[in-house]
């Protein structure tokens, strides 16, 4: 499935509107607006065309989240929808696409908002135990992805297996990921304690982005020089630093009561809360990930670069 299908949000809508040519600029052509849950059944009815999808970007709606816009041409949506099963929704956006082409029109343009999801909370199903997964099973998805962490992209044989909808249960090939020692954390967080990590705010920081600074300030500490040591503990001091806007707005910085949050809310609350969580980011302790990050992880030549790039936002 298109990724950005995938990840559509349940809890906002999904636009399609067609994309006129420059003669028809003020024509008159209707746009959709597909609310919960039409907006996630339409994800599904167009995912036979994932192939023909064109990734525009990124824009942030003035509600605050953020959406993909996608190009799809008309024609071939036409057609799939004259082969479902006749709806209101597929009714509907049928008379759009005929309206559209009459207007000459041959791409629509889908703004998709994410679905946010930083942070993951890990299910215990008895007997599928972290530790007791099959080496197989680990191998698969080190196969499947290139050892690619499925958030950040680091590209590691030290990668830890995961599955994407956290249910240790659900072993099918496009559930198999891996994570990265950092980016790991954030996908179980109701299991870290008091001691495990404070919650921060940073809105300045992409979550890879922060995945890779804590990778530098770790082997930093490792291996580093005396001067470079020093540079490491500054960074994690003005990461943390952090935390007291969290707790001036959640009262907290325990990653387990976040985690706990999650787990608590149904299903739909928790995708708002997810979305309210975006600028909230896991500073795990580093002494937790050192024994998972290996000395060749970054070279010393990159620590000073990332260094410069972060702290010059504080």
């Amino acid at each position: 499935m298109n990724t950005c299908l995938e990840n559509a949000s349940m809890i906002y809508p999904v636009m399609l509107e067609p994309c006129l040519p420059d003669y028809e600029t003020d024509a008159a052509a209707p746009v959709i607006r597909l609310d919960e849950p039409d907006n996630l059944t339409c994800c599904e009815l167009l995912t036979p065309l994932a192939s023909q999808l064109w990734h525009c970007g990124i824009t942030r709606h003035e509600a605050g989240y953020d959406c993909d816009v996608i190009l799809l041409p008309l024609e071939p949506v036409t057609d799939l929808l004259k082969n479902q099963p006749s709806s209101s929704l597929t009714e509907q956006v049928l008379k759009a696409c005929r309206r559209w082409s009459r207007l000459k029109v041959e791409f629509i343009r889908l703004t998709l908002p994410r679905r946010q999801e930083n942070f993951g909370i890990e299910q215990q199903v008895w007997g599928h135990e972290s530790a007791g997964y099959p080496p197989a099973l680990r191998r698969q998805a080190r196969q499947l992805t290139g050892d690619c962490c499925d958030f950040c992209h680091y590209q590691s044989k030290h990668n830890s297996l995961i599955f994407r909808d956290n249910n240790p249960e659900n072993q099918a090939e496009n559930n198999l990921g891996v994570a990265c020692a950092v980016c790991a954390c954030s996908r179980h967080l109701n299991r870290l304690g008091a001691n495990d990590g404070v919650m921060v705010y940073l809105p300045e920081l992409a979550p890879a982005d922060l995945s890779h600074l804590l990778r530098a300030v770790v082997i930093a500490r490792q291996q580093g020089d005396e001067r470079q040591k020093q540079g490491a503990s500054l960074v994690l001091r003005w990461l943390a630093e952090h935390r007291k806007e969290a707790e001036s707005f959640w009262g907290t910085s325990h990653p387990g009561e976040f985690g706990q949050a999650l787990m608590q809310a149904p299903v739909r609350l928790r995708e708002d809360l997810q979305q309210r969580l975006r600028h909230i980011a896991l500073i795990p302790n580093p002494d937790l990930l050192a024994r998972h990050i290996g000395p060749a992880a970054l070279t010393p030549n990159t620590w000073l670069a990332l260094f410069n790039q972060y702290h010059s936002l504080a």
